[in-house]
């Protein structure tokens, strides 16, 4: 994913001026489009971290396999007592 550099045109719309101008509406849909983006770069940065722990493992001979957590965290229940 190629990243724009940000321009002094749309620089100047982040200004807090515009903002405190734009309607909850265009707040609201900027903060979407914002979080879609993070949340794209993010797995991007996490599969491109994983393709190199398994290159780097391959290359000394180890095989890795990480798999997405399923679990909260936390403490674990306590277990129930059978008598």
């Amino acid at each position: 994913m190629e990243h724009q550099t940000l321009t002094q045109d749309k620089a100047a719309s982040f200004a807090p001026q515009a903002l405190d101008q734009a309607t909850d509406q265009e707040l609201t849909d900027l903060i979407k489009q914002a979080s879609a983006i993070l949340e794209t770069r993010d797995a991007e940065r996490k599969r491109t971290a994983i393709a190199k722990i398994k290159e780097l493992a391959k290359a000394h001979g180890l095989d890795v396999a990480i798999e997405p957590r399923t679990t909260k965290r936390g403490r674990r229940p306590r277990r129930k007592e059978t008598t």
